[in-house]
């Protein structure tokens, strides 16, 4: 059977890179003495499959993981037996039957809150940047990718930006972006465009993860 996990990654388990967090979660469910399935031949793997990798240093309350089972299990004994394997700051929130239908490479689109100090930065004038950056038909920036540097045109993969919780000395900036091989965009970019624009740096104080979705005619479609 396979199911479907969806767990926090907050605190300082932000700083776990994706192959480490893999780790965890294969040594938690033998601490957990759950009958998670692997793969044949010379070198069995145990049958995970992640979304899309969070940069180190983001938190997310939205991480998703299916995993197959060797046996049939229920969901809630998944969430009470794993949690307490698993390291603070890591915890399994929802546990159902993975939908086939949206498998979790199908994910392609993700909302993040990034965190700003204004400092100096006129809360004006970063509402009229962001209104003005996510109007922009062509936002050209460089990218690095395994056969060199190449020009890429971001704009169609910003969906949505704009500005919430401002109370005079910190704003978030919210924004829906692409994710995945189609096209993807980092908030790290979002927000250097939008340095670039106000010709001001931006203090970033966090950055969170509050969703992924699969994004397809317009809609947002959550996996679970």
């Amino acid at each position: 059977m396979k199911l479907r996990l969806r767990f926090k990654k907050e605190g300082l388990a932000r700083f776990i890179s994706h192959l480490d967090l893999m780790r965890t979660f294969e040594r938690a469910f033998r601490r957990a003495e759950l009958p998670i399935a692997f793969s044949q031949g010379f070198n069995p793997r145990p049958k995970m499959t992640f979304a899309s990798a969070l940069s180190v240093g983001i938190s997310s309350s939205s991480e998703y993981l299916d995993v197959e089972f060797s046996e049939d299990v229920s969901a809630s004994d998944v969430a009470l037996k794993l949690n307490p394997a698993l390291p603070e700051g890591i915890k399994v929130t929802d546990v159902k039957m993975a939908d086939e239908a949206i498998s979790l490479s199908m994910l392609n689109g993700a909302k993040y809150v990034v965190r700003l100090a204004l400092n100096e930065v006129d809360l004006e004038e970063l509402k009229k940047s962001t209104k003005g950056l996510l109007e922009q038909k062509e936002i050209i920036i460089e990218k690095r990718t395994k056969s060199g540097k190449k020009l890429v045109n971001i704009a169609p993969f910003i969906y949505s930006l704009g500005l919430s919780n401002c109370d005079g000395s910190a704003a978030d900036i919210v924004m829906s972006v692409a994710i995945g091989q189609q096209g993807s965009v980092a908030p790290t970019m979002v927000i250097n465009e939008l340095e670039r624009i106000l010709c001001k740096e931006l203090e970033i104080v966090s950055i969170h993860r509050e969703a992924i979705f699969y994004k397809s005619n317009g809609k947002e479609i959550l996996p679970m």
